[in-house]
């Protein structure tokens, strides 16, 4: 059975509603849906705005200080400045998580025709359409890496999971998601190696609290594959990860799947981007389709994959077990190991600036 239909009914989308169809279908949704209304978007949108101009303000606030202080000349003077400018630096630091933060969040509102548009559209192919925000299902991983909430969900009916949803988790450890995105998720029929296949699309990821996978997983791919992505794989792995992707699964995906990262964790496949992906633009869908449909012919051959080392801490394979190991994964192939993300180094540096700048500035 397939994960979307095939072709996805994007009329929908286009359709022009009138204003008066509008306030029609609008007071039915948020009858149904109230989180609709959007009451804590709003009270969000204005608070980060006030955090984000408040540390803006900071900025030349203590720099000018600082300056002032030095040109006093006194014994003090520039034990003063120092501290202010190191202040100064790590509200800067603050500032860029602010603003990110704030542009996201904004970008984010929804209008009604918006939200009337998508409910036609997940009737129209098979899906629930939820405004979120709501938790992700229970045995979703990334659900303890952080506060995980879905905004704009669509839900697939059928017997084969899929869920297509904008997402934002905060408290982000150990996780290779960025803060806002979105992501497409269809279920595995069996559990398999944490693997990652990352786009090198010419994206810059910038700074973010994604972490990401040590150097040392990531396995060379043949030919011009590399150029495109890079895989990662729990050490140990390497001859699992080339046998779920062989040539022709790598060629399907750089066909049809560029701008996606490709997460395997248990047994969920996730495609991955750092955009909003529930939008009311055709070619969006069009991706979309064609990304999961590169993937979902090649789960049932992947259903074949089994674990054959136990959970020994010694890094040897050890003898096979089929029987026993159906459906499971080696506790050294479930997940793979990361590094601090640039927000982290970000934030604690901002923390050891802002202590410096007390002790050395401000205390007598």
């Amino acid at each position: 059975m397939q994960a979307l239909p095939e072709p996805l009914d994007t009329s929908a989308l286009t359709r022009p509603l009138p204003r008066r169809e509008v306030r029609e279908q609008w007071r039915a949704f948020v009858a149904e849906q109230p989180d609709a209304l959007d009451r804590i978007g709003r009270a969000r949108r204005i608070t980060t705005t006030i955090g984000t101009v408040g540390g803006l303000l900071s900025i030349p606030l203590f720099t000018l200080i600082g300056v002032l202080a030095l040109a006093q000349h006194g014994a003090d003077a520039a034990r003063l400045a120092f501290g202010l400018g190191t202040l100064a630096l790590a509200m800067v630091t603050v500032a860029v998580i602010l603003v990110r933060t704030t542009v996201r969040v904004w970008s984010r509102r929804t209008m009604r025709r918006t939200h009337l548009r998508l409910v036609a559209f997940a009737e129209a192919n098979g899906f629930d359409y939820l405004v979120g925000p709501v938790a992700a299902p229970r045995d979703m991983p990334w659900r303890n890496r952080g506060a995980l909430n879905l905004h704009r969900v669509l839900r697939s009916r059928q017997p084969r999971g899929i869920e297509i949803t904008n997402y934002e988790i905060t408290g982000n450890r150990k996780n290779l998601a960025a803060p806002f995105g979105g992501y497409c998720a269809l279920r595995i029929p069996i559990a398999l190696p944490h693997l990652v296949l990352r786009a090198q699309d010419g994206r810059r990821r910038g700074m973010s609290s994604a972490s990401a996978p040590v150097g040392t997983q990531r396995l060379e791919l043949e030919g011009d594959f590399d150029r495109h992505f890079h895989l990662y794989c729990p050490i140990g792995y390497e001859a699992d990860a080339l046998y779920l992707f062989t040539p022709d699964v790598m060629a399907r995906l750089l066909d049809h799947v560029r701008g996606f990262d490709v997460e395997i964790v248990d047994d969920w496949l996730l495609l991955v981007t750092t955009d909003d992906l529930v939008t009311t633009k055709v070619d969006d869908w069009q991706d979309i389709a064609a990304a999961v449909d590169a993937v979902d012919d090649r789960v049932e051959r992947w259903a074949r994959w089994r674990e054959t080392r136990g959970d020994r801490r010694s890094t040897e394979t050890v003898a096979p077990a089929p029987d026993a190991m159906v459906g499971r994964v080696s506790t050294r192939g479930r997940r793979l190991k990361l590094r601090m993300s640039t927000d982290d180094i970000l934030m604690w540096s901002a923390l050891a600036l802002f202590a410096v700048g007390a002790v050395v500035g401000l205390l007598p």
